[in-house]
């Protein structure tokens, strides 16, 4: 369940911040793309547009690592967490790929769970925001799909990678660490 609400959460949060700043990117470029202003000389509106769309694209890389390193690292306590369980197991005589596909399967399913209800509450308060604020939100496909298979992906390795060296260690080394 910590799984779930993590993921959500971060995914949540990703296409909120990530669908401001493209809104708020755009409305900024929109206002300096009106001919007064660019008549007038006072502004650099290239260098300005440039500054506000390298901010957009810091903004989502940043929010799309966030998310993911905060599912992997959760990935990595659950697994380092489970080392006595996969010990046991091991000695009860269960294959290693097998542990691999059972860990997976639950860790996929918790991120899938978590993706859809971040995707969905993050839509949501996207609207909100922009319902209740002057803040300009655009939803686009990178701002929605950006953060959920990153996150998947991350929350994937994160698990399989020590489970596997759990799995390949010698179970009476597994119960002593």
């Amino acid at each position: 369940m910590v799984a779930v609400i993590a993921v959500a959460v971060g995914v949540g949060f990703s296409v909120l911040l990530i669908s401001v700043a493209g809104g708020v990117s755009d409305y900024i470029s929109s206002q300096l793309s009106a001919s007064a202003v660019r008549r007038s000389g006072l502004v650099d509106v290239d260098v300005i547009n440039t500054i506000v769309a390298l901010l957009t694209v810091v903004v989502t890389v940043a929010m799309i690592l966030q998310t993911a390193a905060a599912t992997f690292v959760l990935g990595m306590t659950t697994m380092r967490g489970r080392r006595e369980e996969i010990a046991l197991r091991r000695q009860s005589g269960v294959l290693r790929m097998t542990l691999l596909v059972e860990f997976g399967r639950q860790m996929l399913a918790a991120c899938v769970l978590g993706g859809v209800v971040g995707e969905v509450c993050g839509i949501l308060a996207g609207a909100l925001l922009r319902a209740v604020t002057v803040l300009p939100v655009r939803f686009t496909p990178m701002s929605l799909a950006a953060a959920f298979p990153a996150t998947v992906l991350l929350a994937l390795a994160a698990t399989l990678v020590p489970a596997w060296r759990a799995a390949n260690a010698s179970p009476a080394l597994l119960r002593r660490a």
